[in-house]
């Protein structure tokens, strides 16, 4: 359980370091609070780290 618990958080760790990468920080034609593309995105990370301090909670649910 152990070795799942360190796969999840290092996959999270990875997960926000392509996201910080992918930004340029350069202007870009995006809305300024973001649109649906980067809400959904944000969605489906929180859905991801919810589902990571479930499994470290071990209560198994998402």
């Amino acid at each position: 359980m152990k070795a799942a618990r360190f796969a999840a958080a290092t996959a999270a760790a990875a997960l926000v370091a392509l996201a910080c990468t992918a930004c340029d920080g350069h202007g870009s034609a995006a809305p300024a609070d973001g649109g649906p593309q980067a809400t959904s995105e944000l969605n489906g990370i929180q859905s991801t780290l919810d589902s990571i301090e479930s499994d470290m909670a071990g209560d198994g649910s998402p």
